[in-house]
């Protein structure tokens, strides 16, 4: 049900039409738009879950390390993404409790827990995020338009399969 409305939501959002004097970019749909200004929001989210791990006692390393690697990559060409189609990051996501952003209340909850108990925590939230993250790739791959967004969606979409597996699976 999730992904159908995430779905309905981005293709609304490639129906609409820009305010007067509104640039619009040729190469990115609105589709493209909103599945780039939303990975910027989500993979901060999960760096700053990611920077917790640097402790005494989490056995989380060697997942930490290879994630954070490609959550900053996506990052820079999201960042690239938005600033060839001429948009600024929004921000419209700040904030937000929504599935697959890590909030600034449960990294609260997990920042003082120890051992054990911490490294269940942080893969409950990372296997939440990744799936999520996989949710929103296949919208912009069913519904964008945009080669580089496309590519995009398809490299969040198996490197967050990947980092299921790392942290022994999937839910789903």
């Amino acid at each position: 049900m999730r992904a159908l409305l995430l779905t309905a939501v981005l293709a609304a959002a490639a129906c609409g039409t820009p305010a007067a004097g509104t640039p619009v970019p040729t190469d990115l749909s609105a589709t493209d738009l909103a599945f780039v200004d939303l990975v910027i929001p989500q993979n901060e989210s999960v760096l700053a879950a990611l920077a917790l791990a640097d402790r005494p006692g989490s056995a989380l390393g060697p997942v930490v390390a290879r994630v954070g690697e490609r959550y900053r990559s996506e990052l820079a060409q999201a960042r690239e993404l938005l600033a060839r189609a001429g948009k600024a990051e929004s921000d419209q996501h700040e904030g937000h409790d929504m599935p697959g952003m890590i909030t600034a209340a449960e990294l609260a909850a997990v920042e003082h827990v120890q051992g054990a108990d911490f490294d269940l925590r942080l893969k409950v939230l990372l296997r939440t995020q990744f799936e999520e993250a996989r949710t929103v790739a296949r919208a912009e791959l069913a519904s964008g338009t945009s080669r580089p967004a496309l590519e995009l969606g398809e490299h969040i979409d198996s490197s967050r399969a990947e980092f299921l597996e790392l942290l022994g699976g999937s839910r789903q």
